[in-house]
């Protein structure tokens, strides 16, 4: 008789496991608190045209991603683009990213140009990262780029994302992320890329493969409680409509999120404060549509005192859209007195940046606004950091992942989806292997 298993959350991670255990022969059921799937790569309507609330775009290593695609025949409506970079420093706009910009960059001595531009290969010939797992990214960089490479070119992305965390990060987390970027070239050329119609063309496209699998899909369906059962016995989950007994439960929620399920469940109260004890910083996300670009750019980093936003990107400069469409990202712990401001405190400052970044642009010429809220949206990878997670199997029959399981790499749909995969065919062949 099939496994039936419980999936928890819909988002990249969630869609990629409940897929692959249909495929595998299992009954997934999946289980998402919001009204739409997603998670971070969920849509939304913004000025007549359906778009992500949080940016996502694609790398040209993002081999999972693309293997995914072709199952679902949307291989080819995939695009890639080459895109810039800038850097916004005391109300001037430089060119970024690329080595002839770097070298041009007077703010900086030579040498100090020349030491970042050696930084950037070397993360790109780096294999093994394990030696940077017990280093702070922030000595690593100044080690690096010198202190006054690292005051002006990183410490303020550092401190407007992670504010009193920044000096607990790993070097390694840093490091998957520079080259990450650094390898999606063509020609030398940062080389992007977006799906026809946005992340909402494959995750409709999944949903309906799911259902056509006998995947059971419930929205708006919170998981209060999970109770493991025991050894071969499953674990049984709560959610507003009652509760089921399932031969397996896997969690894809960011893990804090597991913490309050374990304990309604019954678990040990120290087992569930692992979960809860890890860190993240949430983000309060600001798109805008406007008449006019702001720069040409996809991305442009920011330094300046004035505001408290690490960069802005242009999406509509990787992808055409309706308009011009600019995220302005604020990351902060939810604890931070900021994040309890409106909306509006948000939208005001973002415009008042994207003006100052281009003094053309006009209160007249910002057509749409709008700020989406995550409590959990980038963990706190901070060193030794694998050693800080708690068990991938907590309890019988329960498994626990989120985008901090595939660490060093930073979250990413491609990473997620492939982990997915792989988690959910492992958990068919133990529920196999145990019913023998």
């Amino acid at each position: 008789m099939a496994p039936t298993i419980a999936v928890v959350g819909g988002g990249p991670m969630g869609l990629a496991v409940a897929y692959q255990l249909a495929l595998e022969g299992a009954k997934p059921v999946l289980l998402e608190a919001d009204d739409r799937l997603g998670g971070m790569a969920a849509s939304f309507q913004f000025a007549g045209q359906t778009l992500e609330r949080y940016y996502h775009f694609h790398c040209l290593s993002d081999h999972a991603f693309f293997a995914l695609l072709e199952e679902l025949g949307l291989a080819d409506q995939l695009r890639w683009r080459q895109t810039s970079m800038g850097f916004f420093v005391d109300g001037r706009l430089y060119r970024w990213g690329s080595a002839g910009s770097v070298l041009s960059f007077r703010r900086l001595p030579l040498l100090t140009r020349i030491r970042y531009l050696l930084h950037a290969a070397r993360c790109l010939t780096l294999r093994r990262w394990q030696h940077l797992d017990g280093i702070r990214a922030t000595d690593w960089l100044q080690r690096w780029l010198g202190p006054q490479g690292y005051a002006l070119l990183w410490q303020k992305l550092f401190s407007y994302k992670f504010y009193e965390h920044s000096d607990t990060l790993s070097a390694a987390w840093i490091w998957s992320r520079i080259r990450r970027l650094g390898q999606s070239r063509r020609w030398l050329k940062e080389t992007l890329g977006y799906l026809e119609g946005g992340s909402q063309r494959w995750i409709d496209a999944l949903e309906q493969r799911l259902r056509e699998l006998g995947c059971d899909i419930q929205l708006s369906s919170p998981v209060q409680a999970i109770r493991s059962l025991g050894a071969g016995q499953g674990a049984v989950v709560r959610t507003p409509a009652g509760e089921r007994h399932f031969d397996a439960v896997i969690s894809t929620v960011p893990l804090p999120l597991v913490a309050p399920m374990l304990e309604a469940g019954g678990a040990d109260p120290e087992l569930a404060s692992r979960y809860s004890e890890q860190g993240s910083v949430a983000c309060a996300c600001v798109v805008l549509q406007t008449r006019q670009p702001i720069t040409g750019n996809f991305w442009t980093n920011i330094n300046d005192g004035r505001f408290s936003i690490p960069g802005i990107i242009e999406f509509s400069n990787l992808r055409p859209l309706q308009g011009h469409i600019t995220y302005v990202p604020y990351y902060m712990p939810a604890s931070h007195p900021d994040y309890q401001r409106p909306d509006e405190a948000f939208i005001a400052d973002s415009i008042a940046c994207l003006q100052a970044i281009n003094p053309n642009l006009s209160d007249g010429d910002v057509l749409a606004a709008h700020c989406s809220r995550y409590r959990y949206a980038q963990p706190v990878c901070g060193t030794h950091f694998q050693q800080t997670l708690p068990p991938l199997q907590p309890l019988p029959g329960i498994n626990t992942v989120d985008t901090t399981v595939y660490y060093p790499e930073d979250r990413g749909i491609a990473e997620s989806v492939g982990y997915g995969r792989e988690l959910a065919k492992q958990v068919v062949r133990e529920l196999h292997t145990s019913r023998r």
